[in-house]
């Protein structure tokens, strides 16, 4: 395949952005641009990825982000820069300044009133229902507002807890806030609330039915929309194991790459009516009591686990490629899973019947750990220092899983 004439930018250095440059690299052999607040791990030491270090506030102000993209855009002329990454206030700065932008950069994003819906719990919840599908019962909290709190009663308890906005929970970090709370009670989850309240908190928190069920009872789901509106690309894996570590929990560790036609059929319908364009990163989970799919997020973006897919046989370079070149869904044709496959950002020793509680899922995956596949250990990008950080990085997660999820629970949690 002809080497095309982009550049992609992450926003990031993490993983997440990590992966994107291995996805890139080995499709097109062209090397990333990362802007980081900092250095990382994943990036450092890298061959494939050109690292540029800007100050934190470059990240939320347009004053200071805007320019940043035209001085990428003057320094390569004869490049097309691409957007990418997983950093909301970068890509709501970008699709707001579009018409700014383009046709200078290329931009996967949706338009502003499409990210607003996706961002929506309550018009999600309602539009998703709409199509006959299941989403978790929800009650909006505002910690600065305690009457608000007893909404809280008409749900079932166990509850799970998170704030509306992302952000907030860095903001607020000081407070006590969490990424992700659980709560066996309703006197449990107020007590909470006030603790926040109480360090000053003012944030609002979308608070759900626990959907319970093991971290194999959920599914990620990724893929693609094209300019028309057409999804060229889509895939699902079922999680073995999630990260447990509180900054990180609600992301999956290991994933056991497998087609789901159910949750297909379902993401690509709840894509559509949503509006989506570019990359998209869904979760859902399956209620043990009835096995029915609840979906649980849709975010407009690539997502931190994006590389699975790679795993099964999709390539969203490709994908984004193709729209690039204008190519409808009838041109480039659908990309959907080739074959099976782990993917393991953890160390793939973790799935094992300690955490694998179902005996023929166990067969399943066990032949599959073989080949499992960290995104980190790219062949093409080899280094003694990044050696020493993967082991180093193993070590970590096999810390933070026997400290923050030592064994398998009926929730997850």
């Amino acid at each position: 395949m002809p080497t095309p004439k982009i550049l992609p930018v992450a926003f990031g250095s993490d993983v997440a952005d990590y992966s994107i440059a291995r996805l890139f690299h080995e499709t097109f052999g062209v090397k990333t641009l990362a802007i980081a607040q900092f250095m990382r791990g994943p990036v450092d030491n890298s061959k494939i990825v050109d690292v540029r270090l800007v100050p934190r506030e470059t990240f939320y102000d347009p004053k200071v982000l805007l320019p940043l993209f035209h001085e990428i855009a003057d320094e390569f002329p004869d490049l097309t820069p691409v957007l990418l990454g997983n950093e909301d206030n970068v890509l709501n700065i970008a699709m707001a300044h579009r018409d700014e932008l383009e046709p200078r950069w290329f931009l996967p994003l949706s338009d502003r009133s499409v990210l607003d819906l996706a961002n929506n719990k309550d018009a999600m919840a309602e539009l998703i229902t709409g199509l006959g599908y299941s989403v978790p019962r929800h009650v909006n909290v505002d910690i600065a507002s305690a009457t608000t709190w007893d909404a809280i009663v008409d749900l079932r308890a166990p509850l799970i807890a998170k704030p509306t906005i992302g952000g907030d929970q860095v903001r607020f970090r000081r407070t006590g806030l969490q990424k992700v709370a659980t709560f066996d009670s309703h006197a449990t989850a107020r007590e909470y609330f006030t603790r926040i309240a109480d360090a000053g908190g003012q944030m609002s928190l979308v608070v759900q039915e626990l959907i319970p069920g093991d971290d194999t009872t959920q599914w990620v789901i990724n893929g693609y929309v094209n300019r028309h509106g057409e999804i060229t690309a889509i895939g699902t894996g079922q999680v073995l194991l999630g990260i447990h570590e509180p900054s990180l929990i609600g992301n999956a560790g290991i994933i056991y790459v497998r087609e789901n036609a159910q949750l297909i059929e379902q993401a690509a319908r709840i894509v559509h009516d949503v509006g989506l364009r570019g990359f998209f990163s869904m979760d859902a989970k399956y209620d043990a009591r009835d096995s029915e799919p609840y979906w649980l997020d849709l975010n407009p973006r690539i997502g931190r686990g994006n590389y699975y897919l790679k795993v099964g046989g999709i390539n969203l370079a490709k994908a984004l490629l193709d729209d690039m070149a204008g190519l409808s869904l009838a041109d480039s044709g659908r990309q959907t899973l080739q074959h099976e496959g782990m993917f393991a950002l953890m160390p793939k020793l973790l799935a094992r019947p300690h955490y694998i509680a179902d005996p023929q899922l166990w067969e399943r995956v066990k032949p599959l750990r073989r080949n499992a596949v960290d995104p980190l250990d790219y062949p093409a990008d080899r280094h003694p220092k990044r050696t020493l950080f993967r082991i180093a990085s193993g070590i970590n997660h096999l810390r933070r899983t026997r400290t923050y999820y030592p064994k398998l629970t009926h929730t997850g949690f």
